[in-house]
């Protein structure tokens, strides 16, 4: 693959490293009713494991494009695999709850700041022409260890200790520590500091504000409604709202909640909090339902999760293929429509149901998870500006992130909540499950939000328009309308220079019909569109070309690798007459690459280079108005310059 050895261990390690933080986040799972039973705690008070360590995660994500401003790579990475590991250390050493509380605590500390810098110190250790190898591998590792962590989590806790699952954690960091101190190059991220920046205040109003929610929820299933819980919530809420109120007003946020004026993005953050709030719920009712309820083993409980997760791992590039060939709306109302029934489905679950029902119902689960998860996120992160791609990546994160932890909180405390009213009546057994099937139609009903939102504003439209002059936001009323000059200028601009004779084929033309078109016309691209005039696709004479070369495009399956190998004896001229009746849709590019009318000279210009494209649509409230080409922007620059240096 080109890789040098030490490119190899370098890769390894960092592998290695983010593989050991997501298999602990998913071990406990299966661990929780020992853990219960030997701390002498309820779900409501034991669920904090994961969303205690879910919620300081989300804490740190905008830490750390401060901290990856201002330190090397290498020190970093070791500082978290650090951190991480006293964490482990504690959770395995710890004679009571409080302190294995504290211990998760400190390991999110370091996965928090593990997980986004895994991703640029493969970046910064690769070169351009290398990175795609290094994050296959990455992924198809990382990807695995969900999977198999509840059901090794399950095996240790039934035939050992779950402390030794957390020492063996961190006897595994170890490794990675000597492994990187090692190998590791020390590399900078930046040398001068970039414009991520610290403030003190918010992160102290972001610690209280979400930490008190998430508690004053929590004190709910335990305790009931009382004084301290009340307060821990109003002093939550209020510390929340006051972090999002400064950070619109700081130069430089932590966090650039702005995104959110975009209504399409803050859809899709909002569908993504309400699904990530049900899934990390039905992760902790689980284990609980299977193993105090049913009897089971915590292998057992385990396994009845792995195939689930296994879907879900095989699914999401499957609906990243289905999402450009489909948009996001029927995924999106296909997935949150599954997930409805599926969690109707365990809240209707019973003593007596069998094993196989529920391994079934958490397969489809998942399934649905997958179609919803990636496509609605991508369709929330194309309506927002290439310039703010990663301020939305970080508050989408941050924000499921948080929603996962207080959804958590919310469904667990129904449980406990509905289990100790009723336990008098119904007896313990009776009144957990009851508690349960309960917290399930809560799920239910945060899913029931989510389709009816999918279903109102998800559309399979480019997300583009909608990001205009949203950066205006950002400033003051005079920056605004510097903005907003700024963007008609653009537009005029482009209007000017753009072609606006526009050639388009429809998604049933044939390739007989895109050659005729590419000679009479004299172009070599052109858009597929619709019956609605919408882009669905793009048409080049090189997808001509790639049909008639011996071999076309990528295969991932190997065996069609090796029929795509052998020997091919068709003749170029049957090539040729073999294509021609095949439809422009099934051998163009699916999805449209384009530009907004607003968008600025730099914009299309890193468009065109980064697709290696000589043309580009240009896009005005989702129709194509014009087409621009490399050698536009070539001529008006040439007659711009010597305009003014004459």
């Amino acid at each position: 693959m080109g890789l040098t050895r030490r490119q190899w261990f370098a890769i390894s390690v960092i592998v290695v490293g983010t593989f050991v933080t997501v298999l602990n986040q998913t071990l406990v799972a299966p661990a929780l009713p020992s853990i219960m039973a030997d701390t002498g705690v309820d779900a409501a008070t034991a669920q904090w494991l994961t969303t205690g360590f879910t919620l300081v995660n989300a804490i740190m994500i905008p830490i750390t494009a401060y901290l990856q401003d201002r330190f090397s790579t290498k020190a970093l990475f070791l500082f978290s695999m650090a951190v991480f590991m006293v964490g482990a250390l504690m959770c395995g050493l710890t004679p009571n709850f409080p302190v294995l509380l504290a211990g998760r605590i400190v390991q999110a500390m370091g996965a928090g700041i593990l997980m986004p810098m895994s991703m640029t110190v493969l970046l910064v250790t690769f070169p351009v022409e290398k990175r795609g190898t290094a994050m296959g591998v990455f992924g198809l590792v990382v990807a695995f260890a969900p999977a198999i962590g509840p059901t090794v989590g399950g095996i240790v806790v039934d035939t050992s200790d779950w402390h030794i699952m957390f020492l063996g954690i961190a006897a595994l960091v170890a490794i990675v520590l000597l492994l990187a101190a090692v190998l590791m190059e020390k590399k900078e991220v930046g040398g001068t500091p970039g414009d991520a920046a610290f403030d003190a205040l918010s992160v102290v109003l972001s610690t209280l504000g979400f930490g008190g929610m998430l508690y004053g929820f929590s004190a709910l299933g335990s305790t009931g409604l009382n004084v301290i819980s009340i307060v821990a919530m109003v002093i939550g809420i209020v510390c929340v709202v006051w972090f999002f109120i400064r950070q619109t007003h700081l130069e430089t946020p932590m966090l650039r909640v702005k995104v959110l004026y975009n209504r399409k993005f803050l859809m899709a953050t909002i569908i993504g909090m309400l699904v990530q709030g049900s899934l990390l719920a039905a992760a902790i009712l689980m284990p609980i339902y299977i193993q105090t309820l049913l009897g089971l083993s915590a292998t057992v409980s385990g396994l009845v999760l792995m195939p689930g997760a296994i879907v879900m791992g095989i699914m999401n590039p499957v609906a990243g293929k289905l999402f450009d060939k489909h948009g996001p709306r029927t995924l999106g109302l296909v997935g949150m429509g599954l997930l409805f029934v599926t969690s109707v489905g365990f809240g209707l679950l019973s003593l007596r149901s069998a094993l196989w029902f529920v391994v079934v119902l958490y397969i489809v689960r998942m399934f649905s998870m997958a179609l919803v998860n990636m496509p609605i996120t991508t369709w929330g992160m194309n309506a927002l500006d290439t310039k703010l791609m990663n301020h939305g990546t970080s508050v989408n994160n941050t924000l499921r992130q948080v929603a996962g932890s207080l959804g958590t909180a919310i469904v667990v405390s129904v449980s406990t909540s509905v289990q100790n009213a009723t336990t008098a009546d119904l007896g313990a057994t009776d009144a957990t499950m009851l508690g349960i099937d309960v917290a399930f139609m809560v799920c239910a009903a945060m899913v029931l939000v989510g389709l009816v939102l999918t279903f109102i504003y998800v559309k399979d439209k480019p997300g583009t328009t909608e990001a205009v002059g949203r950066e205006s936001r950002e400033g003051s009323a005079d920056a605004a309308t510097t903005a907003e000059g700024n963007s008609m200028q653009n537009k005029e601009l482009l209007r000017r220079i753009m072609k606006t004779d526009i050639y388009a084929l429809h998604p049933n033309a044939t390739v007989h019909d895109a050659m005729e078109l590419f000679i009479t016309k004299k172009i070599s691209a052109c858009p597929i569109v619709d019956e609605q005039g919408e882009p669905v696709g793009f048409i080049s004479d090189g997808d001509i070309l790639k049909q008639l070369s011996r071999q076309s495009g990528s295969y991932m399956d190997p065996i069609v690798l090796i029929a795509m190998s052998a020997n091919d004896t068709s003749t170029y001229d049957e090539k040729l007459e073999q294509i021609m009746d095949l439809p422009v849709s099934e051998i163009g590019a699916k999805g449209t690459i384009g530009v907004n009318i607003h968008a600025d000279l730099e914009e299309v210009c890193r468009v065109l280079a980064k697709n290696h494209l000589k043309k580009v649509p240009v896009i005005e409230n989702d129709r194509i108005v014009g087409v621009i080409n490399r050698s536009d922007i070539t001529q008006y620059s040439m007659e711009s310059y010597l305009a003014n240096h004459s």
